[in-house]
Parts: structure tokens; C-alpha cells; sequence
């Protein structure tokens, strides 16, 4: 019998890869992780483990994007001895890659004895994650960045960001603008930077970016910690390296998961902070350039206030695009962010050196 925590969508992606995949009819499925935009289970059936994800059409319009996209990458990193491994999508028997009536399941690998993190459990691991994302993008280095397509246009545009938020304000289509005058009010005496960031972003090289680093797309080994595999490659796409060691920041920096409300204990803590840069920096060796590696303490604040800014305008916008768990669970997530950002503002002089 399926746990009664398994959802009615949950056994759909069951059933759309019970035929392909050769499922038998003890085959089980469970919720896995804790992202955001797609819909993830395992799939147990005898020993045998799979990761089954629905994508989110909503956010993801053409699901064929992402399977293309990863499959190239995965299939360059092949190439590379000892390169970091890339969760492999996997096909069926007939090829495909994506199933169900709507073709927006697919099927993952398993890693078994590995795990995600939450939260930074100590220093050194943040460390080891940001030299890891770092070796993922610098693996990547010789491979054409324009060969991969533009899952979401305009994904880490301060400019584009801060136009849909004056939009979601403006409309406040279910009245909450209210409920968040001082989130607003911190966002708009921050619109200089927006500009600054924009700018930031137009001059930096174009490299192939993962463009999601939380701690959390890292898998590590269970006993060791080491880093196995990079996950969800959704957003893997040209970008620039500040967004994605600002995602490091955003993500490992604070001692408090991103959407606690404990808010007088998140902050940026600055030896982990440091441990970031010296993994980041170490990862990429000699290939950033000057401009690059200066642009990383800025890249912190950038990504902390943008997606801080993402979920207060869906927020306003009536949870269209984060899975949320209240009503206010997108407000909870922008104030925190808003302090890790403030953290940081707050630390500039001594950290900003870091990098320079």
C-alpha cells in the first residue's frame, strides 16, 4: 500500500513510466527533495531505484529544451576522465526520453549512497561544493555554450526581474501589496544596484553557467561528503559567473534554511563566505578573468536581492510560479532573503576584499 503521503500525481508518474521502463506491479513511488518548480518521487521496484520528475509546463513551456540540453552536457562530461558526473537522463527501450500523455515525465538515474544538503553543516563543505560547481562550468569550458537553448529568456536579468516586479506590484491582482510595504520599500532604494547588476551582467564573459547552484543541486556522498554529482540541470545554459557563485552564497552562507522566519538569526556568515571563495576560486584555477573574479562579491548581492525580489513578486502575483506551502510562504522566503542580503551589505568591507 503507498504511503498516504503519495499524491494522486505522484502515482500518474507512476503509471506514464510503468510500461516504458518495465515496472512491475510492485512498484512503488515516494515524494524526493525539495524543489521548487518540478514535481519529484523515487521509484522503488524490488532493487531496482529510479527518479521519476514531472516537469513544470508552466515554467518549462517545452520539456524537450531540458532533455536536450542535459543530454548534451551529460554526454561532454562523459568525455572527460574524472570529471565531475552529471545526473544521466535516461531513455527507454524505444528512445524516448519523456512520457505521459502530456510528454512531461522523465526518468533519472539513481545515485545510491549520496545525499543532498539543506543547510551548510560546517564550512570546508561549502568550500568543497563551490570548487565543485566551479569544476563542473570549467569542465565545460570547450564546449559551445551556444549549442544550448534558451530554456528561460532572460533567467538571471536584473532588469527583466525588476520590470515583472513593478508589473506584479502595479496590478496587485489579489490584494497583497499591502501586506508588504517594507519589502517594497527596501526593494525600490535598491534599484540603483539593479542597474549596476544589469550592466555587470551585459559586460561579463558568456560561459556555460548551471545558473542553479543551491547546496542542494550537489549531491555528496553519504559517508564521506564528498562531492558525486551535479543535479538539475534545467537552467544549465549560457551565463555569466557571478549569478552562479551568487546562488553559492545565497545558499550556503546563511545558517537557516531560505524560507525560515527566524530572521534575527539569518546572516551571511562570513567564515563560510571565505570558504566559498577559496573553493570557487580553486575550482577555476587560472581560466577567470580579472573582471570575473572581481565581480564575484557582487554576484552575492546581486543573486540574494534578486531572488528575494522573485519571490515577493510572486508573492504579489498569487503564487504563480514557486510551489508554496501557505499563503504567505513566498513573503517568509523574500524576507529572507532580504536579510541575507542586508547581511552582506552590512559586511561589504571585509568581505568584498576577498575577491579582489
Amino acid at each position: 500500500m503507498q504511503s498516504p503521503l503519495v499524491s494522486p500525481s505522484d502515482e500518474a508518474i507512476l503509471d506514464a513510466i510503468g510500461e516504458p521502463f518495465g515496472l512491475s506491479a510492485s512498484a512503488r513511488v515516494s515524494p524526493l527533495g525539495s524543489g521548487h518548480i518540478n514535481e519529484t518521487v523515487l521509484v522503488k521496484d524490488g532493487a531496482r531505484r529510479l527518479v521519476a520528475q514531472r516537469i513544470n509546463t508552466a515554467v518549462f513551456r517545452e520539456p524537450g529544451q531540458l532533455v536536450r540540453n542535459a543530454c548534451l552536457i551529460e554526454k561532454h562530461l562523459a568525455q572527460k576522465p574524472g570529471a565531475l558526473r552529471a545526473v544521466r537522463h535516461l531513455a527507454a527501450d524505444d528512445g524516448r526520453y519523456l512520457f505521459g500523455p502530456r510528454g512531461d515525465v522523465r526518468v533519472l538515474e539513481y545515485i545510491a549512497a549520496s545525499r543532498s544538503i539543506e543547510v551548510l553543516e560546517h564550512p570546508e563543505q561549502g568550500g568543497r561544493a563551490a570548487a565543485a560547481f566551479a569544476t563542473f562550468s570549467r569542465t565545460l569550458s570547450d564546449f559551445d555554450a551556444g549549442r544550448l537553448e534558451t530554456v528561460i529568456p532572460n533567467f538571471h536579468s536584473p532588469a527583466y526581474r525588476w520590470k515583472a516586479f513593478e508589473s506584479a506590484l502595479g496590478a496587485d491582482r489579489i490584494g497583497r501589496a499591502r501586506d508588504c510595504a517594507d519589502e517594497v520599500a527596501l526593494a525600490r532604494r535598491s534599484q540603483p544596484m539593479v542597474r549596476e547588476w544589469q550592466r555587470l551582467v551585459d559586460e561579463l564573459p558568456r560561459r556555460v553557467c548551471h545558473n542553479d547552484c543551491k547546496i542542494n543541486n550537489l549531491l555528496v556522498d553519504r559517508e564521506t561528503a564528498e562531492p558525486v554529482a551535479v543535479i538539475d540541470l534545467d537552467t544549465c545554459m549560457a551565463g555569466v559567473v557571478p549569478t552562479d557563485f551568487g546562488d553559492l552564497v545565497r545558499t550556503c552562507c546563511s545558517p537557516e534554511a531560505e524560507d525560515s522566519t527566524r530572521l534575527e538569526a539569518v546572516e551571511v556568515r562570513p567564515d563560510v563566505y571565505r570558504e566559498l571563495v577559496r573553493g570557487y576560486l580553486a575550482g577555476w584555477g587560472d581560466d577567470l578573468t580579472r573582471d570575473e573574479r572581481g565581480s564575484l562579491f557582487q554576484g552575492g548581492l546581486m543573486m540574494c536581492f534578486i531572488v528575494g525580489l522573485r519571490f515577493l513578486t510572486d508573492y504579489l502575483d498569487g503564487d504563480r510560479y514557486f510551489a508554496v506551502s501557505g499563503p504567505r510562504h513566498n513573503l517568509e522566503r523574500a524576507r529572507n532573503q532580504f536579510r541575507l542580503y542586508s547581511s552582506l551589505l552590512e559586511q561589504a568591507p571585509a568581505l568584498e576584499i576577498e575577491t579582489s
